[in-house]
């Protein structure tokens, strides 16, 4: 029996984009194709010849049945409803969400034109916890600890390096910090969706010099229920050593058309 494929674009080829374009070139038997690759640094496509998709605005001429946003909440702003009148959509950019306009623009797409849109779990650990048990949360609070030095602090305008002590960056409400750092705190965003909110989760971003890895806690209480979840990684950039493979496998959850047991 011939073996349906599924068709997808990938939007941003840094660390995550060639890492998830790897994983999926790299198994043969799961269904997946990948149609182009757009990036806003053209040359990081130069060696990808007609798979590079240099005008993002030309991609429906390549019919994938889903596009994976890989860069910036800039990118789902920009295209994430034009992208949905034509196809399906995952964005790992998830503080997009945070704008409470864009998010209501992305469900009336998405029921308007019949097509989905996907928020990865982003290795968030006890995501199907949070979202089972939505209706009973009293409160979930999102702890992040970093390295200063990988905390992307532009839109506040500090300066890392300056910071030689454990600081606080942030703590309040999630809507709030995903403005503040829209590339570090996309797994925050996917617990306030996933959970009570962007206005009722709680979060707090604090930084350390002397640290040298990433650490997420979640902490959820209800009536009779408590969630306490932990992560520990290494981290390059912005990004956790888990999100490339955790990306690939939201893919394969969606699109792998491939044999064998599929764990959805």
């Amino acid at each position: 029996m011939a073996q349906n494929i599924t068709r997808v674009g990938l939007i941003g080829y840094g660390l995550i984009g060639s890492n998830v374009r790897d994983m999926i070139d790299g198994d043969p038997d799961n269904g997946i194709e990948v149609v182009f690759i757009h990036d806003q640094d053209t040359s990081r496509l130069q060696d990808l010849g007609d798979l590079g998709l240099e005008d993002l605005s030309k991609f429906d001429d390549r019919g994938a049945d889903l596009i994976v946003e890989m860069a910036h909440p800039a990118v789902t702003r920009e295209w994430g409803t034009k992208i949905l009148e034509k196809t399906n959509y995952m964005f790992i950019s998830v503080t997009a969400l945070a704008d409470r306009e864009l998010e209501q623009a992305i469900e009336a797409t998405s029921k308007k034109y019949g097509h989905r849109a996907y928020v990865p779990h982003g290795g968030v650990v006890g995501m199907d916890a949070l979202l089972e048990n939505r209706d009973v949360w009293e409160s979930v609070d999102v702890i992040m600890k970093k390295p200063p030095k990988n905390v992307d602090c532009a839109a506040v305008g500090l300066d890392p390096d300056s910071i030689k002590e454990e600081t606080v960056l942030y703590d309040g409400p999630t809507r709030d910090i995903c403005p503040k750092f829209p590339r570090n705190v996309n797994t925050h965003a996917a617990i306030a969706y996933a959970g009570i909110g962007f206005d009722r989760t709680h979060s707090l971003l604090v930084v350390n010099p002397e640290w040298t890895e990433a650490i997420v806690e979640i902490q959820a209480k209800g009536p009779g229920i408590e969630l306490n979840v932990s992560r520990i990684e290494s981290i390059t950039g912005v990004t956790g050593a888990s999100t490339p493979a955790s990306i690939y496998n939201t893919v394969q959850m969606i699109g792998s058309t491939g044999p064998g047991i599929h764990l959805r």
